[in-house]
């Protein structure tokens, strides 16, 4: 299952702790991702403080205990994603449900 997860920062005030963190994280072992947890891409908008990625992990456990790394500081939302397949075949259900 691939999800989408986008993250801000609600104020300033992390800023730097934030930035530290991020160029620390490649370097640090508990920032590594565990078996089954894959990180698709990562774009980051640095003037806004805000930042997009994808995720593909057949254990929403796995995402969300990962992402305990950086909620202290970050806003983070998380948002299943579906091909046009996928998609195409719930809807279809959907419109046949009323």
């Amino acid at each position: 299952m691939l999800y989408r997860v986008d993250w801000h920062m609600p104020n300033n005030i992390y800023r730097d702790d934030i930035f530290s963190r991020f160029l620390e994280s490649s370097e640090n072992p508990v920032y590594q991702l565990p078996d089954g947890l894959v990180m698709i891409g990562r774009w980051h908008d640095v003037s806004a403080l805000r930042g997009t990625s994808i995720w593909e992990t057949d254990d929403i456990e796995l995402l969300v205990q990962w992402m305990q790394h950086w909620n202290d500081k970050l806003q983070i939302d998380i948002m299943p994603c579906v091909d046009d397949d996928t998609a195409a075949r719930i809807v279809t259900k959907a419109l046949y449900l009323t």
